[in-house]
């Protein structure tokens, strides 16, 4: 870790959208004035919005299976208004969170749950003119605008799926001081450390002529004449691994009850904690307390989606530890940390 000591270092979550990890804001929608004419309109296309970050999938027949119900959208609205922010104008819609989420239920759309997983963007950019930098949060990038345009790209899809998306934060010193691949191979490793819950996207992004751009992702290559169409394909491929860790996986031959072993829970608001932590699972559903002991309490449910959605949602959990998953008995023991 010596290489944290050369110089005034500052590593910080840039939060493209902090309010993606809050499960009540994906029910707040901002539609821009210009969009839309009517007030109706734009009801409806947040509604849609709101569906698109609620269930992980821009699918349409997910729209399309709501909109044969011939349900009025906009009585899901609990408020709206007009807002400015950066001489720009909204509309500002607030859904009810519990009618719409008392609707997806009964009509068995699916949603993935309050303990979505998140996605750290490691871009690493050799222009050939300047040092060696990684794209970083904070930073304005007057002589690569496209960056810029990047990363403005990044927030607004953070926006439309409802999933989170971070970018390092770094010194500026600290940064240009990161122009050998010894320092970037530290640095990297110790990123990956620090953000081990997450899942990380390396891009490596190079000029190989005055007029060539490469692009490496995992071990492809990718070649275009501009910037511009290299951060644009890169931005393309991001959003397929948006779609791989939103996807729920849905396996009815995997569904049925289960068995939720809680231990460690040393006083009553450990266990209210817990109870409320496995509620907010939506891949479980008629959470019941049915044994309590000294060490362990025994709950029951149902299995939603499928055992391996479960998996998939305890592993972005904050607060609760998967010790052991037994499939063939469908139980699971775990610790609120």
């Amino acid at each position: 870790m010596n290489v944290f000591k050369l110089g005034l270092i500052i590593l910080l979550t840039f939060c493209i959208e902090t309010s993606a990890r809050i499960f009540d804001d994906l029910f707040t929608v901002k539609i821009l004035q210009n969009e839309y004419s009517r007030t109706n309109d734009s009801l409806i296309s947040a509604f849609n919005q709101m569906t698109v970050r609620l269930t992980g999938t821009k699918d349409a027949s997910v729209i399309k299976s709501l909109n044969a119900l011939g349900i009025n959208k906009s009585s899901f609205v609990e408020s709206y208004k007009m807002i400015e922010e950066e001489g720009i104008s909204f509309l500002e819609v607030i859904f009810n969170k519990d009618q719409t989420i008392k609707l997806f239920r009964e009509q068995n759309i699916p949603i993935f749950g309050i303990n979505r997983p998140e996605i750290t963007i490691l871009a690493k950019v050799d222009d050939g003119k300047n040092n060696i930098f990684y794209i970083s949060g904070g930073v304005n990038y007057d002589e690569q605008p496209e960056i810029n345009s990047f990363v403005n790209s990044l927030k607004m899809l953070s926006q439309q799926r409802g999933l989170h998306i971070d970018l390092p934060l770094l010194d500026i010193k600290f940064s240009e001081q990161l122009n050998n691949e010894t320092l970037f191979s530290t640095f990297s490793d110790s990123i990956k450390d620090l953000y081990s819950y997450s899942f990380i996207r390396e891009l490596e992004i190079f000029r190989d002529s005055v007029s060539t751009w490469t692009l490496k992702v995992s071990s492809n290559h990718y070649r275009f004449n501009t910037l511009k169409q290299l951060l644009d394909f890169a931005l393309s491929a991001i959003e397929k691994d948006i779609d791989s860790l939103l996807f729920i996986d849905r396996s009815p031959e995997s569904q049925g009850q289960i068995i939720i072993n809680a231990v460690n829970l040393k006083s009553f608001e450990d266990f209210k904690n817990f109870e409320a932590a496995i509620e907010e699972i939506f891949a479980i559903s008629n959470l019941r307390l049915s044994k309590a002991s000294k060490d362990k309490f025994i709950f029951k449910g149902n299995i939603e989606f499928s055992i391996n959605q479960i998996k998939k949602e305890l592993s972005s959990h904050s607060y609760l530890q998967l010790l052991n998953f037994d499939e063939n008995q469908r139980t699971i023991t775990l610790k609120f940390k």
